[in-house]
């Protein structure tokens, strides 16, 4: 027993100093100082908007909040920690890993109350002014957010996810979020109903996941290794990929999906694309808009830097915002070149290195082009339409393709 607990507990002890360590590299002091005055001017901002918004607005945006941490905290992956090869040599020992679940469903519940503690406080100037704390609500939530994360864990390592439980589970969170903060006759007998329903999700999860055919010597609840293995493994590819926005990580493998909504981007496909000259920059743009760590990384960061330009509404805080954008996108494309020249399909046709080379140098040079001349209408939109303002915007324009130039200049 104490063996499986080693293995697991050096398991979680290796993946937290390696957050640890790619957290050093991201939030680094540039960054930090950067957030503290986003949050500042947020909080400038929330504070100014809560004196004149309506009683509308202030449900909406509620409403609109409890949407989205409900969706965090029922789609918040339990960390299993399970490998592979735990299939095979760790079987012996699988009666003991309820004890390593434990103390996984446990750390899920910590931190998903330390959630609710935030979002209470966030949202607590909003929930002043439309209603007031239910104490047997908040009851109630500390209760569903046990059982939800119970039936994650069950059906992650017990039996198999579901997605109708899942659905039930959203309704029923942000139901009673809404009853802590808003008391109504509706909402309290809906939540009553999310209640039960919860409580026979429970029972059908459990109810399934018993090993009917087990002996007396057998565990009740068999471990699907091999299933469990894999949701660990897209859950810290999930990570990585986050992770990837701002520093290099060792990706296993890139996943190729068809986005059908993406064609339109593509150019079409004629003789053209397939001589000598032209041939790399067709393949060039359908990497970029197949693989998950390209694309969208660059949407990823081009939302980000739309929220600081609408949070502060300053022309020259955009400016920063457009030029920092393009710095950051393209340290994280141009590195795609080499990841690319690795595969097989990069050296099958006979063309010259300088080709592929320029092909990909005009492929990011019209990708930084394009999202930022966005970025600066959006800014423009945003902000003042003053002399200027236009001179600020379209100066930030011109120097973040003039530092992508610098860095795309260095792909060989």
């Amino acid at each position: 027993m104490s063996n499986i607990e080693y293995i697991f507990s050096d398991r979680r002890k290796k993946e937290q100093e390696l957050k640890l360590t790619y957290s050093k590299y991201i939030f680094n002091s540039h960054l930090i100082m950067f957030l503290i005055i986003v949050l500042g001017a947020a909080l400038i901002n929330y504070s100014k908007w809560l004196a004149v918004a309506s009683k509308f607005e202030l449900y909406s945006v509620f409403i609109a909040a409890t949407l989205a941490f409900s969706y965090y905290l029922v789609s918040t992956k339990v960390k299993t920690y399970i490998k592979e090869a735990d299939s095979v040599f760790l079987l012996p020992l699988e009666k003991y890993y309820k004890k390593i679940g434990a103390k996984t469903v446990m750390s899920l519940i910590t931190t998903h109350i330390i959630a609710v503690i935030i979002f209470y406080f966030a949202t607590k100037p909003i929930t002043n002014i439309i209603g007031s704390i239910n104490k047997l609500g908040i009851c109630l939530l500390l209760m569903i957010i046990i059982l939800n994360n119970l039936l994650k864990y069950f059906q992650v390592i017990h039996y198999t996810e579901l997605v109708w439980i899942k659905i039930i589970q959203f309704i029923v969170v942000f139901v009673q979020i809404l009853v802590v903060f808003i008391v109504n006759t509706y909402i309290l007998i809906f939540d009553m109903i999310g209640v039960m329903a919860l409580a026979y999700c429970t029972y059908y999860i459990f109810k399934n996941a018993t090993n009917k055919a087990s002996l007396e010597d057998q565990e009740k609840f068999v471990v699907k290794w091999n299933e469990a293995a894999e949701y660990d493994k897209h859950r810290m590819e999930s990570y990585l990929k986050l992770v990837n926005m701002f520093v290099d990580v060792p990706l296993s493998g890139v996943k190729v999906a068809r986005r059908k909504y993406f064609d339109v981007l593509l150019p079409k496909v004629t003789k053209e694309n397939f001589t000598k000259e032209n041939s790399f920059k067709y393949y060039y743009y359908r990497v970029f808009l197949r693989q998950e760590n390209t694309v969208y990384l660059a949407l990823r960061l081009m939302l980000l830097a739309v929220l600081v330009i609408f949070s502060f509404k300053n022309t020259y805080v955009s400016a920063i915002a457009i030029i920092s954008y393009s710095y950051l996108t393209i340290i994280q494309l141009v590195p795609l070149y080499k990841q690319m020249s690795n595969n097989i399909w990069h050296s099958i046709l006979p063309v010259a290195e300088s080709i592929k080379v320029g092909s990909f140098k005009k492929m990011l040079s019209i990708v930084i082009l394009i999202t930022t001349f966005i970025l600066t209408i959006i800014s423009i939109c945003l902000n003042s339409f003053e002399v200027m303002s236009f001179v600020t915007n379209f100066g930030a324009f011109i120097l973040a393709n003039i530092i992508a130039k610098v860095f795309i200049g260095k792909v060989k």
